[in-house]
């Protein structure tokens, strides 16, 4: 015996389960394509997240560092205002001295003393001459 033929579906039917089936799949793409953002945005969120963990955990490195080289910096910054300190200082002392060198030759010059600079006496060169001549004998 021959198998029944399954029952004609009515084209109305057959039109709205095509459209339903359709809007289904449109439904399914467009949630398949938020949860694909939604991955994307969470990548990008953890990648973030992972920059700023790196980060601080490098900063913290940093601070220690920091202070370690912070002592000596400023041991030394006191060192340079010393010397600069001592380097005024040594401008005045120069001024002194040779506002007191230029009293004594004062001093010295009103009491008739003179300090002259005469040029190197010159070496005395006698140089002799001879001169020959013959004449011509008639």
């Amino acid at each position: 015996m021959p198998t029944p033929a399954p029952p004609a579906i009515p084209q109305d039917m057959r039109d709205l389960l095509i459209r339903l089936d359709q809007r289904v799949g449109d439904g399914f793409q467009n949630i398949n394509a938020r949860f694909d953002e939604a991955n994307r945005r969470s990548d990008a969120h953890e990648s973030r997240i992972g920059k700023l963990e790196e980060a601080s955990i490098t900063r913290q490195a940093y601070v220690g560092r920091f202070e370690a080289v912070e002592k000596p910096v400023n041991g030394h910054k006191n060192r340079f205002q010393q010397l600069e300190g001592a380097t005024k200082g040594g401008g005045i002392v120069h001024k002194l001295w040779t506002a007191a060198l230029g009293a004594g030759a004062m001093l010295l010059a009103v009491m008739g003393w003179q300090i002259s600079v005469e040029p190197k006496a010159q070496a005395k060169v006698s140089t002799t001459v001879e001169q020959t001549t013959t004449l011509p004998t008639k």
